[in-house]
C-alpha cells in the first residue's frame, strides 16, 4: 500500500445537483473509494445516483458550517461513517 494510501482521510460527500438527497454524509475513510465503501455497507447509495459527487476533504467538522452536522457527527478521526454518526457507539462495526 502506497503511503498516501494508508492515511485516513475526513470526507464531506455532497451531492449539489440533487436538492432531494441529504445536504451530506461524512465519512472518514483510506480512500474516496474507500468512503464509497463505507456509504454502501452503511445502505448510503446517493453516491450511486447522484448527478454529481463533490468529495470534500475536511479538519474539523465546525469549517463545514453547519450546526446540526456538528452536533450529530462521531468522531473524524475514526474510519467509518461519521455524519450520521456510525462510525462508534450503537449499531458501529
Amino acid at each position: 500500500m502506497s503511503s498516501a494510501a494508508t492515511k485516513l482521510t475526513a470526507f464531506w460527500v455532497s451531492f449539489p445537483q440533487d436538492p432531494a438527497f441529504p445536504l451530506g454524509l461524512g465519512v472518514t475513510a483510506w480512500s474516496e473509494t474507500d468512503a464509497c465503501r463505507l456509504l454502501d455497507e452503511r445502505g448510503y447509495d446517493f453516491h450511486r445516483r447522484a448527478r454529481q459527487v463533490e468529495f470534500r476533504v475536511v479538519d474539523t467538522v465546525g469549517e463545514l458550517g453547519f450546526d446540526h452536522v456538528s452536533r450529530g457527527a462521531g468522531p473524524i478521526v475514526v474510519h467509518g461513517v461519521w455524519y450520521p454518526c456510525a462510525n462508534v457507539g450503537l449499531g458501529a462495526p
